[in-house]
């Protein structure tokens, strides 16, 4: 059997956020939290301001997209009274106004964030809270669960930072799990980069699954293929009949079932097809003796970054298996 671990942790080094990229991302993210506090000190006399990281570059999850852009998320929590709350409009023209001319391109305010962008390949979104209770400690927990700015549903309750802290947790004893989330992440946005009006779960959804049903193993490729396999198993109901479509938030909302925006006829069925393709291909991969074979069942899935160049094996050693059934994906006929 090919044991393609090594593979698998070249990979993750492949498509990790670089550390260059990161101290690049964080330096923007500050230089925005001073336009920010700039601006609240300046011009608003009721209402301070704080912030907390969140999203992917927090949880050490983020990929580098193969064509998109890299994206940050920081939360901007406004603290005052009660009776001084803003409507969510205002709470977004405050922000907007803040940082609208930190970069040469135009800012976007959008439904729940306001969206800084840096023609380098990268943006900063900020999302918008409300809170009474003032905390100083960025990596604190409060008690009170902060409302977010949605430009379409109004004040909204949402802790994103609690999510991160829960994911910390999953995480801590479980090295391998942010491993799996980035193959996962890459898995998906190789696929939706071969066709771009496919549409996959979000990073928080794989996020989510890779934890609830994370298959530890030494090999990185069993893990992930047995990973995809307990996903599968729970949450594709069209091939099992105790399996229900559904992933929920660990954190606020946790009656939210994430999967509900993904459950259109054509949106579901692209997406677990393509689930049992990965896990068809991760099956035979797993039981070809050559490593380049291998290699080649699980590059058709996370893209041609995945190493197989750096793969030497004698030719003899090449499996001639012939596969009667090979798994398709209803989208693209691409064999598995």
């Amino acid at each position: 059997m090919a044991d393609l671990h090594s593979t698998f942790t070249e990979f993750d080094g492949t498509i990790r956020l670089p550390s260059q990229k990161k101290d690049t991302l964080r330096g923007s993210r500050n230089s925005i939290r001073k336009d920010i506090k700039k601006y609240f000190d300046e011009k608003r006399d009721k209402h301070t301001v704080s912030f907390k990281g969140q999203g992917s570059y927090m949880m050490n999850t983020t990929i580098k997209p193969i064509s998109s852009e890299y994206d940050l998320d920081d939360g901007v929590y406004i603290f005052g009274k009660e009776e001084d709350r803003p409507n969510v409009q205002t709470a977004h023209n405050w922000i907007f106004n803040a940082v609208k001319n930190r970069t040469s391109s135009e800012s976007l305010d959008k439904n729940t964030c306001v969206r800084v962008i840096y023609k380098s390949d990268y943006h900063v979104d900020l999302p918008i809270y409300y809170k009474t209770d003032n905390s100083n400690d960025e990596y604190a927990l409060d008690d009170e669960i902060p409302e977010l700015a949605h430009l379409s549903k109004g004040w909204i309750q949402s802790d994103p930072y609690a999510f991160k802290k829960w994911f910390d947790e999953q995480a801590k004893s479980r090295s391998q799990l942010k491993r799996i989330v980035r193959y996962l992440k890459a898995w998906s946005d190789k696929k939706q980069n071969d066709n771009f009006s496919l549409r996959f779960p979000s990073g928080m959804v794989f996020t989510i699954l890779a934890s609830n049903y994370l298959v530890e193993n030494e090999r990185d490729d069993i893990s992930l293929l047995e990973t995809l396999k307990s996903i599968q198993s729970n949450i594709d109901n069209t091939r099992f009949n105790f399996a229900s479509y559904e992933c929920f938030r660990p954190t606020v909302d946790k009656n939210e079932n994430l999967l509900d925006r993904y459950s259109a006829d054509t949106t579901k069925s692209n997406f677990l097809n393509a689930l049992d393709s990965f896990i068809k291909s991760g099956e035979q991969a797993i039981e070809l003796q050559s490593k380049k074979d291998a290699c080649a069942k699980w590059q058709k899935h996370l893209g041609n970054r995945f190493p197989c160049l750096s793969i030497n094996e004698d030719k003899s050693n090449s499996s001639a298996r012939v596969f009667s059934s090979p798994d398709q994906l209803s989208f693209d006929n691409k064999s598995a």
